[in-house]
């Protein structure tokens, strides 16, 4: 049986393959538009399962990609146009999460739909009218072990009919922006008077909140900041969603929230190891190929950034705004990113990531972090510019700990902007920030916490009156 070019406005058609014990159920709405459109798609998993199967207005055929995550399609409407529903008739094999984005330009998207529990079948998905020419399905995760297996892909024009989804998800509808400027202003508001006390969550990413747990069952409180990382080996990369989930968690009970990259070079995949890829080093012609425009490394990086966008879309989707440091302690040379100063070296690497993160995805959630180590002092060296980031940070680690040369320092670098301790091994004293009241925040990492600190010196600086923990900060919502 041929399923039908034209659906019949405000009825919902039935038709049931008796071969394939497949039931079809039809979208309300007008013609199909999507119907013989151009499509691309990321992968196909063989011959006769090509991308143009999704829009043959054939029940019988379908879509396939490899045996991947994070695939996706794209049908090419030809012009831009109101559109206001799709219908997406899933295979067995399909997303358990995924979203749909739009685009004029094939190049920028936004999301106007997301689902991260989805559950397969015939989804029919309304969304406000929005304007686009090209419409993808962003495949994030598999449900099965097979690839993504669409039979059906079609696209309606706006009609009066009310918007109301059938498949559970959530339209895009994001205050992730004006949450983000209430967070920046609040941290302009407490500068010279309290300072946000914050603790890093290092790996597993199974276990997200870890260190932030264990620093409350010592103080009785929550630290003001949270702090989660991408990481590397296999199970933390595994675990990147449930660590999005908890930051998630720890925004709604009223944390602000940071993400970092200890990640691999572009030259690698997502996973690899401490030793030789995290610490490694790229050649000068490597170098020069990751930031310039058209490289293979510049291309595989960011298709990398394609990959964390997805992390930073949900969170944006969800009214998060996050604060990030992409490549911490620039000054560090061990790091592939790192140790390379001029217009042309470390700080160029952060300029692109911010650039194309901003305006190729769209994401206006972030919080930028330019991150530097007290190892050296020429940190003007790697500054990526003043209009590039939102907040210094400075990674305390010598052993002169909390020197007034450094406060004062960092201070003349921020030049009136905010500044911050992004990371320390032993935590200052109330006393300490009382004598530099313009760290926006402190945060401790992680596990050294508790080697480099007495409970009661943890104790002290939780409770002390010119720290700022969870419970007293605003909502930012």
């Amino acid at each position: 049986m041929e399923k039908k070019k034209y659906l019949v406005l405000g009825m919902i058609c039935a038709s049931v393959m008796f071969g394939g014990n497949k039931t079809n159920v039809m979208a309300a709405g007008n013609e199909n538009i999507a119907y013989n459109r151009p499509v691309t798609v990321s992968s196909v998993e063989g011959a006769g399962l090509e991308g143009s199967k999704l829009v043959d207005a054939d029940g019988n055929t379908r879509w396939s990609s490899q045996y991947q995550d994070n695939q996706y399609v794209i049908v090419d409407l030809g012009q831009s146009k109101s559109i206001s529903k799709v219908r997406i008739d899933w295979e067995a094999a399909y997303a358990s999460q995924y979203q749909i984005q739009i685009s004029n330009d094939n190049s920028s998207w936004t999301t106007v739909y997301e689902n991260y529990n989805a559950n397969g079948s015939d989804a029919v998905i309304d969304f406000n009218p929005v304007n686009a020419r090209y419409v993808k399905i962003y495949c994030i995760k598999r449900a099965t072990s097979y690839g993504f297996s669409i039979y059906e892909f079609e696209i309606y024009e706006n009609s009066s009919s009310q918007n109301t989804s059938t498949n559970n998800g959530t339209a895009n509808v994001s205050k992730a922006k004006e949450s983000k400027e209430k967070v920046i202003n609040f941290l302009y508001q407490q500068k010279g008077k309290k300072t946000v006390i914050g603790i890093h969550n290092r790996e597993p990413n199974s276990q997200p909140s870890k260190q932030t747990n264990q620093a409350y069952n010592i103080t009785g409180q929550y630290a003001g900041l949270w702090s989660g990382d991408f990481l590397f080996s296999q199970d933390d990369v595994n675990n990147r969603w449930n660590m999005i989930y908890e930051c998630e968690r720890q925004w709604n009970q009223g944390s602000i929230v940071q993400l970092m990259l200890h990640v691999t070079p572009p030259t690698k995949g997502h996973v690899g190891s401490w030793d030789g890829d995290v610490c490694s080093h790229l050649s000068d012609q490597q170098w020069n190929d990751l930031i310039t425009d058209g490289g293979y490394l510049n291309g595989q990086w960011k298709k990398r950034l394609d990959d964390y966008a997805v992390y930073f879309q949900y969170l944006k989707d969800k009214g998060i705004p996050v604060l990030f440091r992409p490549f911490h302690e620039m000054n560090q040379g061990m790091f592939w990113w790192a140790g390379r100063t001029g217009d042309r070296g470390s700080a160029e690497l952060f300029r692109l990531t911010r650039y194309y993160l901003e305006h190729e995805k769209g994401l206006d959630n972030i919080i930028w972090v330019w991150d530097m180590q007290d190892l050296s002092y020429d940190w003007s060296a790697y500054n990526p510019g003043n209009n590039n980031w939102d907040i210094f940070a400075v990674d305390i680690y010598n052993n002169d700990r909390f020197t007034s040369y450094k406060y004062n320092l960092a201070k003349q670098i921020a030049n009136g902007k905010l500044f911050a301790v992004g990371e320390c091994d032993k935590i200052p004293t109330a006393n300490e920030l009382r004598n530099q009241p313009e760290w926006s925040f402190v945060m401790s990492w992680a596990e050294l916490t508790f080697s480099y600190n007495s409970n009661q010196e943890i104790q002290n600086l939780y409770w002390a009156d010119n720290v700022l923990i969870r419970s007293e900060l605003p909502s930012f919502k």
